[in-house]
C-alpha cells in the first residue's frame, strides 16, 4: 500500500521524479502508444482532454476552483504535484504546453533546443486567477493550428532529430507531440480527482 500523507509538508520536493517502476512502465507504454498513434489522432486526444479540463474548471459556484487540496497521487505525476487547486492545474498546463509546442516546432525544423528540460521549473504558484482559463483555451487553439501546419503531406512530423526528456529520454517531434497529449490526459485525471474531493459528482 502506498504511504498516506495528511500533511503537505510530508510531500517529496519538486523534481523528485516518479517511482522507478512506475517510470519504467510509463516509458514502455508511452513509447508503444506513440509508435501506433498518428499525429492527428494524438491531436484529437489533446483537444478532447483540453475541452474536458475547461469544462471541469468552469466555476458554477458549486465548488471553489482556487481551493488547494491534497489528493491521492495520480499515476504519472510527481508527489509534489498532488497539492494543487483546479486553476493551478491549468496554469501548469499553460506552462508545459507552451514549451512542448516550441520543442515540437524546433525539432520539426531540424533544430535541437538549447539547454535541458527541468521538471521543477513547471510547478504553478498559488497566484493564479480566472484569466488562466482564457490562456489555456487560446493556447489549445494555437497548439492545434500549429501542429496542423507542421504536418507534412502524409500527416507526419519530423522523426530524425531528437531532444531529451528527463523521464523518457531522447524523443523526436512526433513523440513530443504524443507526450503533450498523454500529459494532458494525466492532468485531466488529476483535475477529476480534485473536483470529486470538492464534492462535485
Amino acid at each position: 500500500m502506498s504511504p498516506r500523507f495528511d500533511n503537505p509538508g510530508d510531500l517529496q520536493l519538486p523534481g523528485a521524479g516518479l517511482p522507478t517502476l512506475e517510470r519504467s512502465a510509463l516509458n514502455m507504454i508511452f513509447k508503444a502508444s506513440a509508435a501506433v498513434l498518428s499525429a492527428r489522432q494524438a491531436l484529437r486526444l489533446f483537444r478532447r482532454d483540453s475541452a474536458e479540463l475547461l469544462r471541469l474548471a468552469d466555476d458554477d459556484e458549486s465548488y471553489d476552483v482556487f481551493q488547494i487540496l491534497l489528493i491521492p497521487r495520480v499515476i504519472g505525476i510527481e508527489d509534489s504535484s498532488r497539492n494543487w487547486s483546479v486553476m493551478m492545474v491549468l496554469e501548469h498546463l499553460c506552462m508545459t504546453n507552451r514549451d512542448m509546442l516550441n520543442i515540437v516546432k524546433a525539432l520539426n525544423d531540424g533544430v535541437v533546443p538549447r539547454g535541458e528540460v527541468d521538471i521543477e521549473f513547471y510547478k504553478p504558484t498559488t497566484d493564479v486567477g480566472y484569466e488562466v482559463m482564457d490562456r489555456f483555451s487560446s493556447l489549445t487553439d494555437e497548439y492545434t493550428q500549429t501542429i496542423e501546419r507542421l504536418l507534412d503531406s502524409r500527416g507526419n512530423l519530423e522523426l530524425a532529430v531528437r531532444y531529451r526528456h528527463p523521464w523518457f529520454g531522447m524523443l523526436n517531434a512526433h513523440q513530443w507531440h504524443c507526450l503533450a497529449a498523454a500529459h494532458q490526459r494525466i492532468h485531466r485525471r488529476q483535475m477529476q480527482k480534485l473536483v470529486a474531493m470538492l464534492g462535485v459528482t
